[in-house]
């Protein structure tokens, strides 16, 4: 019997692109294996919901139709005169409401002999004191002394964020009986000022 001739053998070129080829396809088939293990897993999430923010607002307004609370001109020892005024809250924000004076000036030392009272209640308004109903005294003393800022502010109101919230102020001014004969021809000037800050 005769021996089958083997055929030619396969370069060495020709086996390395062999194994390249033969590394490719065990790629090919590895990476479809894993996609689809991937593919085939069972997965779950939460609901989305749009999360969302917003600032709240500090709001205060007077009833004082933009007039001065008082202008007294003239006056003699003893002189005296009542206003009320209503402020508003009308902001979303708690805030701390308090009053204090601002733009003060005063010659021949007019503002030591005036004496200023402010009473916190409910019901009047910039037009009449009628219905009037005191809860606290704020201040009772000299308009030299009136606080000046928010820090030393008159009040304790701190609105709830709940509007409108209102407040009244009664302001009774008085220039003393003994005030001094200097005082003649004086002049004292001041804006009440209420500031909320929230809390």
């Amino acid at each position: 019997m005769s021996r089958p001739v083997p055929g030619p053998r396969p370069s060495r070129r020709a086996r390395r692109l062999c194994l390249a080829a033969a590394g490719t396809v065990a790629l090919v088939l590895a990476a479809a294996l894993v996609w689809r293990s991937a593919y085939a897993a069972f997965t779950d999430s939460t609901a989305s919901y749009v999360t969302t923010w917003s600032t709240g607002t500090v709001a205060i307004a007077d009833d004082d139709a933009g007039a001065a609370l008082f202008t007294a001109t003239g006056l003699k020892p003893g002189a005296a005169q009542t206003r009320c005024v209503a402020v508003t809250s009308t902001g979303s924000a708690p805030a701390a409401i308090r009053l204090y004076g601002t733009g003060r000036s005063s010659s021949r030392s007019l503002s030591s002999y005036l004496t200023v009272t402010v009473t916190a209640g409910s019901g009047g308004s910039g037009a009449n004191c009628t219905g009037f109903t005191p809860s606290a005294t704020l201040y009772s003393g000299t308009l030299a002394a009136f606080p000046a800022g928010y820090a030393t502010g008159l009040g304790s109101w701190t609105t709830t964020g709940t509007a409108p919230e209102s407040t009244t102020y009664r302001f009774t001014y008085a220039l003393s009986a003994t005030a001094a004969a200097t005082a003649a021809g004086g002049a004292a000037a001041i804006a009440f000022t209420w500031e909320a800050q929230n809390t």
